[in-house]
């Protein structure tokens, strides 16, 4: 019997959004810094020599992916729009999708399928789906914002290299659950790499200016690949969505930190 149970328990996120259970669960948990060795086996290949990014990836949630980096280079706009999530209530309390990317760092599992023209994501949180077409097309020309954006990919040796553009505005998607924002001139570069069997490499890059006076990486972490047994399952957001529908939903970042007006956030109180 699979072991996986991400499906079953889908419709209880949002009553831990609420509560904010994820947040305290992951409070310290700063994302790993770079330098993680592989652990020695092979990196699968496709059969034109190129490493294969496929199979089902155990994503975790990192609820801060920018605790190594604070205080970020915040424009005035970018500083208000920070301190603002003090006052606004946690869009995926919504159910509405998480956008990029900070789909990577929500939990549930991700499968891989990589073909020669395009590497489709397959997400089993929200059934988020994107398909990063490899073929050296550009970005659309006619292109209206969207939560997800507008994705394109390139290789660069055995790293699979997104560039994202086209987002809404930040009122619906943030960057992470710490409450970091977005402006619709996001610009997002991933880097995805297989560096063993069982590991899968990740890390992004920020360039917005109308938040940030300068672009900022996010060194990344590993995803170790699931078990065997792991396939995606069912997943619905609004079941259950207890708290939006009895009106309880609450102001905040998810891990709970506050904002007094400065660029860093205030610790989150004790539970």
């Amino acid at each position: 019997m699979r072991k996986h149970r991400g499906g079953a328990i889908a419709a209880m996120f949002v009553v831990w959004v609420a509560l904010f259970v994820f947040g305290q669960k992951a409070a310290g948990q700063a994302p790993p810094v770079s330098g993680i060795q592989p652990d020695g086996t092979a990196v699968p290949r496709t059969p034109d020599g190129r490493a294969d990014l496929s199979g089902v990836w155990n994503k975790r949630i990192v609820t801060n992916t920018t605790a190594g980096l604070e205080p970020l280079p915040f424009t005035p706009e970018g500083l208000k729009a920070f301190n603002d999530v003090a006052h606004l209530v946690e869009p995926m309390s919504y159910c509405l999708f998480p956008g990029i990317p900070r789909l990577n760092s929500e939990p549930y599992a991700l499968q891989i399928v990589q073909l020669p023209d395009k590497v489709i994501f397959l997400y089993e949180y929200m059934h988020n789906f994107r398909v990063i077409y490899t073929d050296g097309r550009g970005h659309r020309k006619d292109w209206e914002g969207t939560q997800l954006g507008d994705s394109i990919g390139k290789w660069e040796g055995d790293t699979l290299v997104i560039d994202t553009i086209g987002f809404k505005n930040g009122d619906q998607t943030w960057l992470d659950g710490h409450g970091n924002r977005h402006s619709d001139a996001l610009h997002v570069t991933e880097r995805w790499r297989r560096i063993s069997a069982n590991q899968l490499s990740y890390q992004h890059t920020i360039d917005d200016p109308k938040f940030y006076t300068k672009p900022w990486t996010i060194t990344g972490w590993v995803i170790p690949l699931a078990p065997k047994d792991w396939e995606l399952l069912e997943y619905a957001c609004t079941a259950g969505n207890k708290d939006f529908e009895g009106g309880h939903l609450q102001p905040g970042a998810l891990d709970g930190s506050g904002r007094d007006g400065s660029a860093i956030a205030t610790p989150a109180p004790p539970r």
